[in-house]
């Protein structure tokens, strides 16, 4: 009988330590510091072809891949899908 206590006891406290663990990765997580450091800042050379040459979206597989070697249109689609600054 003493053993089913203990039994009991040490899988109700692995419980606890269990949740517990994953309670403070959950926080660690979504803390603001630890997001602002996942976020690296990218520098992109602009002149008055960024304004000029306006990429419509790919209409096909081979058009997408010629696109990905154009340094304009990459830089398009951080523009557009980057979010604003805080």
């Amino acid at each position: 009988m003493n053993s089913k206590r203990t039994y009991a006891w040490v899988a109700r406290l692995a419980v606890v330590a269990l949740c517990t663990v994953a309670g403070v990765l959950l926080l660690a997580s979504r803390s603001p510091k630890a997001h602002a450091q996942s976020h690296i800042p990218v520098s992109m050379t602009t002149d008055w072809s960024n304004r000029h040459m306006v990429y419509s979206a790919p209409s096909s597989v081979a058009q997408s891949l010629r696109l990905q070697a154009e340094p304009r249109y990459l830089h398009q689609l951080t523009r557009r899908n980057s979010v604003a600054a805080q």
